[in-house]
């Protein structure tokens, strides 16, 4: 993989990250809805169950593309191992 190719899908993996985290905001409103209806004994206007799975798979998506960064940060070479120019000079001159 190029390292080209490991940014792109960081950026797009980053982007998703963002969707997700953006869909669990959004959607807390719904957990404080079902939260104030149930201390004033009503009915829950949200279905909990299909609220906390959704939002259970929204973390778990989250997660994965996290290790997922992380994994593609690790193929990326460390910028401070690379040599400078002074060092490949250096190099170059040893060998000749």
């Amino acid at each position: 993989m190029t390292q080209s190719e490991i940014i792109e899908l960081e950026n797009a993996l980053d982007s998703e990250k963002l969707t997700l985290q953006s869909q669990l905001n959004s959607d807390d409103y719904k957990t404080i809805k079902n939260a104030e209806a149930q201390a004033a004994g009503k009915s829950l206007p949200y279905d909990p169950d299909e609220l906390h799975a959704k939002h259970q798979a929204w973390r778990d998506r989250i997660n994965e593309i996290e290790d997922e960064i992380k994994r593609l940060k690790a193929l990326k070479p460390d910028p401070d191992d690379e040599p400078t120019d002074g060092q490949r000079n250096e190099e170059t001159m040893a060998m000749a």
